[in-house]
C-alpha cells in the first residue's frame, strides 16, 4: 500500500449520528473531459473480516490499475462489526453505491466528472464478499461485479473453524474493548498487520481473535449459537453468493450482474473453491462470469510489494479489468 491523496473525501450517509465516508480518486485530467458526461466509477470495498479496515486500505494494484483505465476509484468505508451487524455493513455498501449512482458524488465533485450509472462494484477478501452481497441485492444491479479472493460463502466450514495464527494465541482481554457490542460505532480503522509475521495490532488484532475463535459469523450477525450448519437459519443464506443467485428472480441475468472472480489457488484464508463454485452457479444461471486463477498465490497477493509495475504479476488483474471494461 502506498500513499495517494483522494480528490475528494465526503460523507455519503449518516446513521444514528455517525457519518460514513468515501474517498474518490479521479483518473488523470486527460480522461476527465470538461463538458463531458464523466468517467465510469469502480466502487472498491476494503477487507478486514468485517471487524476492521478503512477506505484507505487499497493496494496499488486496486487503485492504479483502475485509474490507468480512465475510471474513477471510489473506496467506501462502512460501519464495522460487532458494534453493528453484517446486514448494516451490506446496507452501507448499497447506500454508497446509490450515492454514486444518484449523481450526488458527481455533484460533490462539481459536476461532469463521474457517470455514476456506469458503475462497477468490487472489493477484496471481506470486501469481495460485501461487493457480491450488495451487488446481488441492489435494484437495479450495478453493471458489473468484481470479487478479489472474496469470502463469498460465510457458511463454508473453513470460515467457521477455529484458526491458530503463526504469531501465537491472542488472549481475549487484549481485544475485549474492540469487541464490546455496546461500544462506540467505528467505520474507519486502517488495518494494522505485519504480513511477513501475520502479527496484528489494535482492532485488527480483535479481527484476528474472532477468526482464531471461529466466531466471525455469529458475532457479526448475532444469530444464536450454536449454529446448525447442516440446517442453518434462513437469514444466513443472504451471506452465500450462490444462494443469492439461485433465489434471484427470472431472468436471473437481469437481477444478477456479470461477475469476475480473481483468486489464488493456494489461499489459506479463503478457499479458492468458493470463487470456483460461485462462477459455476452464475454460468448455470445464464449470467456472464469469469474465474481468473493465480496459481500458487495465497491470500492478499495483490498486497505484496512489487506486484504493481510487474507486467507478469499484473496479468490476472488486467484480465479482471478487461472483463469490467466490457460493461462500463
Amino acid at each position: 500500500m502506498s500513499h495517494a491523496t483522494p480528490t475528494l473525501t465526503v460523507a455519503f450517509k449518516e446513521a444514528n449520528g455517525h457519518k460514513v465516508h468515501l474517498d474518490c480518486h479521479l483518473p488523470a485530467a486527460e480522461h476527465v473531459k470538461e463538458g463531458g458526461k464523466g468517467v465510469p466509477v469502480v466502487v472498491w470495498i476494503h477487507g478486514g473480516g468485517f471487524f476492521d479496515g478503512a477506505c484507505s486500505d487499497w493496494s496499488d494494484v486496486n487503485l492504479h490499475a483502475t485509474l490507468s483505465r480512465g475510471w474513477a476509484f471510489v473506496a467506501l468505508d462502512y460501519r464495522l462489526v460487532p458494534q453493528v451487524t453484517l446486514e448494516d455493513c451490506v446496507q452501507d455498501i448499497r447506500d454508497g453505491c446509490e450515492f454514486v449512482r444518484s449523481g450526488k458524488l458527481d455533484e460533490a465533485l462539481g459536476g461532469g466528472k463521474v457517470d455514476g450509472q456506469r458503475l462497477a462494484v468490487s472489493g477484496s477478501s471481506a470486501g469481495g464478499a460485501l461487493a457480491v452481497f450488495a451487488a446481488y441485492t441492489l435494484s437495479p444491479p450495478p453493471r458489473v461485479c468484481y470479487s478479489l479472493y472474496g469470502c463469498v460463502d460465510l457458511l463454508h466450514p473453513s470460515y467457521n473453524a477455529p484458526v491458530q495464527f503463526p504469531s501465537g494465541h491472542i488472549p481475549y482481554d487484549e481485544v475485549a474493548s474492540h469487541l464490546d457490542r455496546n461500544g462506540p460505532v467505528v467505520s474507519h480503522s486502517p488495518a494494522e498487520v505485519n504480513f511477513a509475521t501475520m502479527e496484528a495490532f489494535n482492532r485488527t488484532r480483535a479481527c484476528f481473535y474472532a477468526i482464531q475463535e471461529g466466531k466471525v459469523l455469529p458475532w457479526s450477525t448475532r444469530v444464536a449459537e450454536p449454529i446448525d450448519f447442516s440446517n442453518p437459519p434462513a437469514e444466513l443464506k443472504r451471506y452465500v453468493g450462490t444462494e443469492l443467485v439461485k433465489s434471484a428472480e427470472e431472468p436471473k441475468k437481469e437481477h444478477i450482474p456479470p461477475t469476475v472472480c480473481v483468486h489464488g489457488s493456494d489461499d489459506l484464508m479463503v478457499p479458492f473453491a468458493l470463487s470456483e463454485e460461485l462462477v459455476k452457479v452464475l454460468k448455470e444461471a445464464g449470467v456472464d462470469a469469469e474465474l481468473i486463477e493465480e496459481k500458487g498465490a495465497n491470500h492478499g497477493f495483490d498486497l505484496i510489494p512489487g506486484v504493481y509495475g510487474d507486467s507478469t504479476k499484473m496479468q490476472v488483474f488486467e484480465k479482471a479489468n478487461d472483463f469490467i471494461a466490457k460493461y462500463i
